[in-house]
């Protein structure tokens, strides 16, 4: 009966450790990424004359061309990596599947 209780009490000292973890984990988030009934901002807008305004992605710098050369040169090597991948994986099947034909 004593080992009983002490085990019980050490699982609902765990399950209550547990709660309070998550909860410290998603107020960490909240502050980090904002609460999830905010709308969050992708753009940054500003004034610049009474007429004129100027809008840019959030998180983006440089110039337009620029961005467009990266992205292309990361989504180039990212398309050969998954081409490479995917042959490679065809050609393993294809050699472990061989064994089992008759």
């Amino acid at each position: 009966m004593n080992l009983t209780l002490k085990l019980a009490g050490m699982v609902f000292l765990l399950l209550v450790g547990v709660i309070l973890g998550l909860q410290t984990a998603e107020r960490g988030i909240h502050k980090v990424g904002g609460k999830p009934a905010e709308k969050q901002q992708t753009y940054y807008i500003t004034k610049v004359d009474k007429s004129k305004v100027e809008v840019a992605p959030v998180g983006k710098q440089g110039s337009q061309q620029d961005q467009i050369e990266s992205d292309n040169y990361i989504s180039q090597i990212g398309n050969m990596t998954g081409e490479w991948l995917r042959d490679s994986t065809n050609a393993i099947a294809k050699w472990v599947a061989g064994f089992f034909e008759p």
